[in-house]
């Protein structure tokens, strides 16, 4: 974080190398519907994309790659596309819903430095918030199956929270402590910013600021009994006194380059309008570096000290990591070492 934020360049690649997904998640902002699914691998990325902007990610001092999704592992490519990223001397974090990590495991161990399991509760509660029946013991037997493979990676557990599933985090926190699992929480999101404004989705199922001050109330306590809560102390005081965020200054898009499936450029204060796509520059032979010479590359980053749209952890604490917050500073070079 310090040698980007020395930079004033972004250290992350966040790629949403898919919206295709196999879940349902009633929150979700991300997934195709199904009408875009029919055809959509098409749009996005090739292998040969993807290599190309990862060398060029490298090449501009982005060290760690975020994959995520919809769903990465239903990309038929996805391990040239892990091995691309170890070719550039990326370090993978992969997000994933784990359906399929127990067939393609053999495949991927080893090109994965964290993974994230998204688990919003446990048993059959869980697969009908998913929409996968079984996803819940299919995630448990494949983490104790690698508990004592060299090659696993770091793992994380991350709970999106909704008035689906209020109280999760006390029945989620002795889940992850027996996986051996580090759990992050994330408030679910209730819409994305566009040229037009703030446009909500599924906002009825967000929690309210009395359940944001809960939930944030509920993990200082399972953090303090021994669970292995990620969030900051600073991240839960936050969340607890001032859930509207009204004191908190953005820096995520200082710190990430986020690129979507269809290989644009996101500017997260207008979602709709991108600030670019990685196939132009990569036929025009532009290094990926000239979009941060953008007018609007540079407005979006003024604009977005103003957001609060996002209360998720990530973003707050990242942004606390680029303006060398000593309260996240050394919990980042943990993460980025383990």
């Amino acid at each position: 974080m310090i040698r980007g934020r020395l930079s004033n360049h972004p250290l992350f690649l966040s790629h949403l190398v898919t919206a295709r997904c196999n879940g349902r998640c009633a929150t979700c902002l991300w997934r195709y519907s199904d009408s875009e699914d029919k055809g959509a691998a098409g749009k996005e990325l090739t292998t040969a994309d993807i290599a190309w902007l990862y060398g060029q990610a490298a090449d501009a001092g982005i060290s760690q790659l975020v994959l995520w999704g919809g769903e990465p592992l239903l990309r038929e490519d996805i391990e040239d596309v892990l091995r691309s990223a170890s070719s550039a001397g990326l370090s993978t974090i992969l997000m994933t819903n784990g359906w399929l990590l127990p067939d393609l495991w053999p495949t991927l161990r080893g090109l994965v430095r964290t993974l994230v399991l998204s688990l919003d509760d446990v048993g059959e509660d869980h697969d009908r918030l998913r929409g996968l029946p079984g996803l819940f013991n299919r995630l448990d037997s494949f983490v104790l199956g690698v508990r004592d493979d060299p090659l696993r990676p770091r793992l994380l557990v991350n709970t999106v929270l909704s008035r689906l599933n209020r109280g999760a985090l006390r029945r989620v926190a002795p889940v992850a402590k027996r996986w051996g699992a580090g759990l992050y929480f994330c408030p679910m999101e209730i819409g994305q910013m566009q040229s037009g404004g703030l446009v909500v989705r599924h906002g009825d199922l967000a929690l309210s600021e009395d359940e944001l001050r809960q939930a944030a109330g509920l993990a200082r306590e399972l953090k303090a009994a021994g669970y292995p809560l990620q969030a900051t102390n600073k991240y839960l005081r936050l969340l607890q006194d001032d859930p509207a965020l009204q004191g908190f200054s953005c820096r995520l898009p200082h710190a990430v380059l986020t690129v979507l499936p269809d290989g644009s450029f996101r500017d997260c204060r207008r979602r709709d309008v991108p600030l670019g796509n990685v196939r132009d520059y990569r036929r025009s032979d532009i290094p990926i570096t000239d979009l941060y010479r953008q007018l609007r590359y540079r407005e979006m980053l003024r604009e977005a000290a103003h957001c609060t749209i996002c209360s998720n952890p990530d973003v707050i604490e990242t942004s606390w990591g680029w303006q060398l917050r000593p309260c996240v500073m050394w919990r980042s070079l943990t993460l980025t070492a383990g």
